[in-house]
C-alpha cells in the first residue's frame, strides 16, 4: 500500500514524516476522533482549511480506489438553507465521495485488504468522479466545504469485519504474545516482548556465541518488558517500555533511548556485522539484525539455527546486553499493531445507537489517558452516514442522557431532517458494525509499510517504453507479476524503507534488469551481413536457456570450443578493445563466459560472484585465498601457474534460477558490496526527483561511472512520480 494525506503541499527539510502529516491534517478538536464533544462516536475527523491562496486547495485521494458513490454538493444558496443549515450562521456542504480501496499489505492471501475513505462536507466534486471510477493516489476529489459555517470536511478511514485481522494481524483487543508475529506482513519498527527472567549481561560474548562465560549478570526482570527497535537514516534506536500498574492499558518507557548503543551507524553496517557476526550465513544473519529472526525462510537458513543477536536494551533503573533472538523472546513489527505501544481494538459496546458505551472507552476517561490514547483505538461501531438507521442511531436523544436533556419531538424531527440531507444509502456498509481508525494514525501506519504491488512496479518499469510498444509492454507486465513479490521482500529485507530509498533501487534496477526483461548479458545471437556484424536487442529470457545464452561478448559460432577465438563484441554488438577475461578477478576466457552479469544490478566478474556466494552461505571463504588477482602469474594471465586460489563456482546461473536471488543480489550489491549507496541515496534528504547530482552519485557508486545516466535519471523520476507525494 502507498498512501498520503489528504492535502499534499511540499514538505520541509526539517519535517519528519509524522510532522508533516500532522501539519496536511489539523483537525478541529470539538470534532474528533472516535467521539466527538457530545462524547457520541465520531468515525472520522474534521480538517480544518483555509482557500486563502488564489486556486482553492484540492481534496486528494490518499490510495489507488474506486468511486463507491458520491453526491454533487449542493449549490451555496441552498447550504445556507435547511435542512442543510442547522447551526444558527452559516450551513453544511452536503458533496462527498466515498472510495474502496483494493490493495496489499503483504504476501500471500491476508495481505490483500479492502478498506475505504469517505470525503463529506465538499463544495465542489472534479468532473472525474463518477460512479465506479478508477481514482489514484494524489488524484484531485474536490475542494473542502463547510460544517456548521466552519471551514472544514469531515475525513474517515474504516474496513469491515473480514478485513480487520488482515489490516491488523488480529481481532482482539491486544495482541497475543505467546507467538511470534505475522510475517506476510511485516513492516516498520521491530518489537521484542521479554518474559519475566530475561537476563541482562554487561557485555556481548566476545565471540558472538551464546557462551555466558565470563559475563556478568546485570539483572534479571522480574515483570514482561517490551523493547522496539527503529532502523533509519543509518540509526539504530531501542526504547523499551513496561507496563503501567496503575492505569490499564498504558506502557511507560523505560529510561532515555538507546541510540546506535551497539556501534555508530548501525544500520548502514548491517552488512558488515552480518560478514562479522554470522560467518557460516550472512545473509541470514542479516535478516536476524534487521528483523530479528530470518522471515524468508524458503531461501534463508540461520547457521547455526541458534546463533544469538546480542542487543544494548534497558531495564528499570539501567541497561544491559541481551540476546534478543532467544526462543522465549517473541518477535514482531509494527504490522502486528502492539498493544505496548498504545494500538487497542476496542469491540465492547454492542449497542447499535450512536452513544458510546465503551467501558474501554471510560477507563481512559476515568484515568485520564484519552487524550494520549485515543488516536491509536481502533473502534467497532455503525456506520455513521447510513440514512435509513438515523432513528436506530439517533433516537435516544428523545430520551436524554446524564449529559443532554431530551429532545422534543419537534426539535428531533428538525434534527432528523438535517442528518438525512447529508447521510446516504451506503449499501452493504449499513448492515452491521464497522471498524474504524483514526485518519492521521492510519496513514502514519501505513506509510511505513509501502508495500508495492504489480501495477505500481508496472508504471516505474515502463517508464523509457513508448505507448506504442504494446508487445514490450507486455512482456514487462508479465516479468513485474513474476517478480514483485519478491521484489517488496528484498525492499524489506535491506531497510529500503523510505520512498526515496525505494526511488533509487528501482530506478537503477530498472536499466540495469532492463525493465527486469534481461536479468543476464547475453550474447545477441550474432549476424553477419555483408561482411558486417550485427548486435541484436534484448533477448527475452524465458524464451532462453542457459546453454543457448552462448558468450556474452564474443562471436556465436556452430562449434563450442571455438567461443572464444576472433574479435570480442559486447551486447550492443560494438567490437571490445579490452577483454573481461582478466579483469573483476576473472581468471581467463572461460571465467568471463561463466561470471557474466546476472541479477537485478548485474553482478559481474569472479570477485563480485564470489562475495554474493559467501554472503549466501554458498561458499566458504576458506575455499580460496583473498586478493587472488594480486598473484604475480595472474598478471602475467596464466591461471595454470597461479599459486593463490580462485573461487571455485560451478552454477553461476543459481542467480537467474530463483526471482528471489534475482533480486536479492540488487540489495546486496547497494548494501554490502557497494556499501555506502545506501547513504549516498539518503543525501536526497528531501526526496526531490529532480536532484540530479544525487541520482549521478548514486549511479557512480553503483558502476563507477555515469553508464546509462540518462536513462536512470528518467527511471528513478518516474518512480518518485509514481511512489512519492509530489503532485
Amino acid at each position: 500500500m502507498i498512501i498520503s494525506p489528504p492535502f499534499l503541499r511540499d514538505k520541509d527539510a526539517t519535517q519528519s514524516d509524522a510532522d508533516w502529516i500532522e501539519a496536511m491534517m489539523p483537525v478541529n478538536a470539538r470534532r474528533g476522533y472516535p467521539l466527538n464533544t457530545s462524547e457520541s462516536w465520531h468515525g472520522g475527523i474534521h480538517i480544518s482549511h483555509t482557500d486563502a491562496g488564489t486556486t482553492p486547495e484540492k481534496v486528494r485521494t490518499i490510495a489507488d480506489g474506486t468511486v463507491v458513490s458520491f453526491r454533487k454538493p449542493a449549490p451555496p444558496e441552498k447550504r445556507d438553507q435547511f435542512p442543510l443549515k442547522y447551526a444558527p450562521v452559516r450551513g453544511t456542504d452536503d458533496g462527498y465521495v466515498l472510495l474502496k480501496h483494493e490493495t496489499e499489505i503483504g504476501s500471500g492471501e491476508d495481505g490483500k485488504v479492502v478498506f475505504y475513505s469517505l470525503y463529506m462536507h465538499l463544495k465542489f466534486l472534479e468532473a472525474e468522479i463518477k460512479a465506479d471510477a478508477k481514482i489514484y493516489r494524489k488524484d484531485p476529489l474536490g475542494s473542502s466545504g463547510m460544517t456548521d459555517g466552519q471551514n472544514e470536511f469531515h475525513f474517515q478511514v474504516f474496513c469491515d469485519d473480514d478485513n480487520i485481522k488482515k489490516m491488523t494481524g488480529r481481532k482482539t483487543k491486544a495482541l497475543d504474545i505467546s507467538k511470534d508475529g505475522r510475517t506476510d506482513a511485516i513492516y516498520g519498527d521491530i518489537h521484542f516482548y521479554l518474559p519475566p527472567g530475561t537476563k541482562f549481561y554487561d557485555k556481548a560474548p566476545a565471540d558472538n556465541s551464546t557462551s555466558i562465560t565470563g559475563l556478568s549478570e546485570l539483572y534479571t526482570s522480574n515483570a514482561p518488558l517490551y523493547a522496539s527497535m527503529t532502523l533509519a537514516q543509518g540509526n539504530c534506536t531501542m526504547v523499551t517500555r513496561q507496563k503501567n500498574t496503575q492505569i490499564d492499558g498504558k506502557y511507560n518507557l523505560l529510561g532515555e533511548p538507546q541510540v546506535n548503543a551497539d556501534g555508530e551507524d548501525y544500520e548502514y553496517n548491517l552488512y558488515k556485522t552480518a560478514m562479522r557476526n554470522y560467518k557460516e550465513s550472512p545473509s541470514a544473519g542479516f535478516e536476524l539484525l534487521r528483523f530479528g529472526r530470518v522471515i524468508n525462510t524458503e531461501h534463508e537458513t540461520l547457521v547455526p539455527a541458534d546463533a544469538p543477536l546480542w542487543m544494548t536494551v534497558n531495564y528499570p533503573g539501567g541497561q544491559g546486553v541481551v540476546n534478543l533472538a532467544d526462543p522465549n523472546i517473541k518477535k514482531f513489527s509494527d504490522a502486528d499493531f502492539p498493544h505496548w505501544t498504545g494500538w487497542q481494538l476496542v469491540d465492547d459496546d454492542a449497542d447499535s445507537n450512536s452513544q458510546c458505551n465503551s467501558a474501554a472507552i471510560a477507563s481512559l476517561n476515568e484515568n485520564g489517558d484519552y487524550d494520549n490514547q485515543c488516536s491509536k483505538l481502533i473502534c467497532h461501531f455503525p456506520f455513521e452516514w447510513e440514512k435509513s438507521t438515523v432513528d436506530t442511531r439517533f433516537s435516544w436523544l428523545k430520551i436524554g442522557s446524564d449529559e443532554h436533556d431530551p429532545m422534543s419531538e419537534e426539535d428531533y424531527a428538525k434534527f432528523k431532517a438535517h442528518a438525512e440531507a447529508l447521510c446516504f444509502d451506503s449499501g452493504s456498509l449499513a448492515s452491521g458494525r464497522l471498524w474504524h481508525f483514526e485518519p492521521k494514525a492510519f496513514i502514519r501506519q501505513f506509510r511505513k509499510c509501502g508495500w508495492l504491488d504489480s501495477e505500481v512496479i508496472e508504471k516505474i518499469m515502463v517508464a523509457n517504453t513508448k505507448p506504442t510498444a504494446k508487445l514490450q509492454i507486455s512482456k514487462i507486465s508479465k516479468k513485474v507479476t513474476e517478480y514483485y513479490g519478491d521484489i517488496n521482500a528484498i525492499l524489506n529485507k535491506y531497510n529500503l524503507y523510505s520512498a526515496n530509498r525505494k526511488c533509487h533501487f528501482l530506478g537503477q534496477g530498472a536499466v540495469e534488469s532492463g525493465s527486469l526483461l534481461s536479468m543476464q548479458e547475453i550474447s545477441q545471437q550474432q549476424l553477419i551481413e555483408n561482411g558486417v556484424h550485427k548486435g541484436g536487442g534484448i533477448v527475452d529470457l524465458s524464451t532462453k536457456n542457459e546453454a543457448e545464452l552462448a558468450h556474452w561478448y564474443g562471436e556465436l559460432t556452430e562449434e563450442k570450443d571455438d567461443y572464444f577465438s576472433g574479435k570480442k563484441y559486447n551486447s550492443k554488438g560494438n567490437v571490445i578493445t579490452g577483454s573481461y577475461s582478466w579483469i573483476n578477478g576473472n581468471c581467463g576466457d572461460v571465467d568471463a563466459q561463466k561470471y557474466r552479469g546476472r541479477g537485478f544490478k548485474m553482478l559481474t566478474g569472479l570477485d563480485t560472484y564470489s562475495s554474493y556466494w559467501v554472503y549466501r552461505g554458498w561458499l566458504s571463504v576458506s575455499d580460496f585465498d583473498r586478493y587472488w588477482w594480486d598473484d604475480p602469474q595472474y598478471k602475467k594471465k596464466n591461471a595454470a601457474k597461479m599459486k593463490k586460489r580462485s573461487p571455485q563456482i560451478d552454477s553461476p546461473q543459481k542467480i537467474t534460477e530463483s526471482s528471489y536471488n534475482c533480486i536479492d543480489t540488487g540489495g546486496f550489491f547497494i548494501v554490502g558490496f557497494k556499501d555506502k549507496t545506501v547513504k549516498i541515496m539518503d543525501g536526497d534528504k528531501n526526496g526531490k526527483a529532480d536532484d540530479d547530482q544525487v541520482i549521478e552519485n548514486v549511479t557512480s557508486a553503483i558502476n563507477g561511472a555515469d553508464k546509462g545516466l540518462a536513462e536512470r535519471k528518467i527511471f528513478k523520476k518516474r518512480a518518485k512520480e509514481v511512489i512519492g507525494d509530489d503532485v
